[in-house]
């Protein structure tokens, strides 16, 4: 069982929660009991945690989980139909591997009954504990990191926070079916892991490119499973000067990420990791899980090869490649159908793209997404 391994919310916290007003989170919340373990109808499974034992942070004190439990429980509820609870908090094992296992056992549980799992806290070496989880369904994983760095680190003796990515790319089981990297910063990262992303055909947002436009997110986050955040992508001056990057995401920037990524109904397991422990910090982390919940709420199921799919279909020729495009008339997002034909058999991949990806298609030229998506898929 899972109660195991989790620490219940503390009396101060549920004192703190009784004395809410109405219709805030902290009074429609439910606190998982492990004397009564019950998940039925759960949608959002809150966990914290508060291992850092891997982190290169060595002197940066890292959130105080309840700190951000009383900022969010003080929020208030939106005109929503979800059901969310907060699991407490992932009890530190002897090493960081005995947390890892923790973390592995709890996510696999929680994909097994279709819950979205939150992790809020620790340092983001927790990413491949979460990744991992998705063995027990034999699930390859379509990754997404909000970083500034790609995390493709020298691994010497055991991996860490700067090298998670690595050991992901390493594994055995080797269950990573794409990455994307969202905000990474040019010189923060070196030519041998720029070399890298390009080998595997791996998607990558320089952060400049998302200041003039942060809906380009939205087609990765569709097409995302798993999504890990470096709160640390966020700029300095928004968090107090609590860590040495100026340059990052705005804290409204951060806020419409997580609620696009709210809206995809492939992810299934989100953190949000390297929290240094300050009140703005707490605040903003509090307003980004917000912004997920609404984004979930908002979510629409569509299938662009169903029959029950209200869209458009636009057929484009470019060279000897043709291109389905299909627009939905509910959510106006868009799909491009790639097809591929070797020895008479002919497969086709869904990807999700944007109004653009299309309109260069109408002018003869392929975008850089849909390029890499045909190399990843068919070459």
């Amino acid at each position: 069982m899972i109660a195991e391994y989790l620490s219940p919310i503390s009396k101060e916290i549920i004192d703190f929660k009784n004395r809410l007003p109405p219709s805030t989170i902290g009074k429609t919340i439910s606190v998982f009991d492990s004397n009564k373990p019950n998940l039925k109808d759960i949608d959002i499974a809150i966990i914290g945690l508060n291992e850092s034992r891997n982190s290169i942070e060595k002197n940066k004190k890292y959130l105080d989980v309840n700190s951000f439990r009383e900022e969010f429980y003080s929020l208030f509820f939106g005109d929503w139909k979800v059901n969310i609870m907060d699991m407490g908090d992932v009890l530190n094992g002897e090493t960081p591997l005995d947390t890892y296992f923790a973390v592995k056992s709890i996510n696999a549980t929680l994909i097994d009954k279709n819950i979205i799992s939150f992790f809020i806290g620790g340092s983001q070496d927790l990413t491949f504990a979460i990744y991992q989880s998705y063995y027990f369904k034999e699930k390859y994983v379509n990754l997404t990191s909000i970083d500034n760095k790609f995390d493709f680190g020298h691994i010497k003796k055991d991996f860490d926070s700067s090298s998670y990515m690595s050991k992901i790319i390493m594994d055995g089981k080797n269950k990573l079916s794409h990455y994307c990297n969202i905000g990474f910063q040019t010189f923060l990262n070196s030519q041998e892991e720029l070399d890298l992303l390009e080998k595997f055909h791996f998607e990558s947002y320089r952060l400049g490119e998302l200041n003039k436009k942060i809906d380009l997110v939205e087609p990765c986050l569709r097409f995302t499973d798993l999504l890990s955040i470096d709160f640390r992508s966020i700029k300095a001056s928004e968090l107090d000067f609590i860590h040495n990057y100026p340059n990052g995401f705005e804290s409204s920037q951060i806020c419409s990420i997580s609620r696009y990524a709210g809206m995809s109904n492939r992810i299934s397991s989100m953190g949000i990791f390297e929290v240094f422990n300050n009140i703005i910090s707490s605040t903003l982390l509090a307003q980004t899980v917000w912004y997920f919940v609404e984004g979930y709420c908002l979510r629409i199921k569509e299938d662009p090869k169903s029959k029950n799919f209200k869209g458009k279909c636009f057929h484009v020729s470019l060279g000897n490649q043709e291109l389905k495009f299909y627009n939905s008339d509910l959510s106006q997002k868009w799909w491009c159908e790639l097809t591929y034909e070797s020895n008479k058999v002919v497969d086709f991949a869904l990807i999700p793209c944007n109004y653009d990806d299309y309109l260069s298609a109408c002018n003869d030229n392929i975008s850089d997404k849909l390029l890499l998506s045909l190399k990843r898929n068919f070459i």
